[in-house]
């Protein structure tokens, strides 16, 4: 099964705590690093996990904040690829390649050729990332659900209190169970995914039926 998270509230988590917005970013990433995943990966009943983790329309920012940003997942593929090799967890990356700074393309494309035979967990990092684009570019291709990056999403989880997907995953997340938190990103534990997990095992999943 596949958990799906919008990586949201960092910069205001940063505003709110008298932190720079790079810290906040920073902050939020690690949480998905050292509690989101690992909970997903020893829970068994997940294999894989999607990260939101910046879109086709985050381009707008300011360009400092994007320069630290492209920077900053760069530093965090470094930081996770012995984990991941560790925990035979592949890395495949969504999203447009072509607007991705060069350096940062070319970590991606190390980690995905390093983890492509692990098979214990996959793990979608959305970069430069659109739901919309992502179908638009597929249909391109012909077959459109068999070109999609990423596979169906049996969870779609948002912190920092919006309640909207933001155009993420739109066609993956047609059936999704839906969780959203007031915390922001950079204040989410390993006992609130824990709580997910326990909520998502309960709810009866018809898909229409």
């Amino acid at each position: 099964m596949n958990f799906g998270i919008i990586a949201d509230g960092n910069r205001r988590w940063a505003k709110k705590n008298a932190f720079s917005t790079e810290e906040g970013h920073r902050k939020g990433f690690s949480v998905v690093t050292d509690y989101v995943y690992p909970v997903l990966f020893d829970s068994k009943q997940f294999d894989a996990m999607t990260v939101y983790a910046f879109s086709t329309e985050n381009w707008k920012r300011s360009v400092s904040e994007v320069k630290y940003l492209m920077k900053l997942y760069a530093e965090m593929i470094d930081k996770w690829i012995p984990e991941l090799m560790k925990k035979k967890t592949r890395v495949v990356h969504a999203g447009r390649k072509n607007r991705i700074p060069s350096f940062l393309r070319e970590k991606i494309k190390t980690a995905e050729e390093l983890s492509k035979k692990n098979k214990n967990f996959t793990i979608y990092l959305c970069l430069d990332y659109g739901g919309r684009d992502e179908i638009l570019r597929a249909s391109k291709k012909g077959n459109l659900e068999k070109n999609l990056e990423v596979p169906e999403l049996d969870v779609v989880f948002r912190p920092g209190g919006e309640m909207r997907l933001s155009n993420f995953c739109i066609w993956q997340a047609a059936y999704s169970e839906l969780f959203f938190s007031k915390k922001f990103l950079p204040e989410i534990t390993k006992a609130d995914i824990k709580k997910i997990l326990r909520d998502f095992s309960s709810r009866e999943r018809r898909k229409g039926a």
